[in-house]
């Protein structure tokens, strides 16, 4: 029996590995900024661009469905939890920095 997946079902297979693969690296950044107790590793910029991203990526799941019967896709699921480690790790890093001493000044 040969199993084959249509392009459409392999690109969320892709699209799901990807948000898993990056997904690995939010909580991973904020063990290293609780464990050093700074807000190192990526900006604030940076970290609510990637934020924004993973909204409308999971505004784009929703937007596919709405209007049929399908469900959500499952990969809007990913986009969710990496949106929230995302979230989480923005307001690490402001709670980090605002408690850091600022540079240059004697601790």
């Amino acid at each position: 029996m040969e199993m084959t997946l249509s392009p459409m079902r392999l690109a969320e297979c892709l699209e799901a590995l990807m948000l898993i693969c990056f997904g690995v690296a939010w909580p991973l950044n904020l063990l290293s900024m609780l464990r050093g107790r700074r807000p190192q590793g990526k900006g604030l910029t940076f970290t609510i661009i990637i934020w924004c991203g993973y909204v409308a990526g999971a505004m784009a799941k929703i937007a596919v469905s709405a209007g049929t019967d399908a469900p959500v896709s499952p990969v809007f699921w990913l986009y969710l939890l990496n949106t929230f480690t995302v979230g989480l790790n923005a307001w690490f890093y402001r709670r980090l920095q605002n408690a850091s001493p600022a540079i240059g000044h004697a601790t």
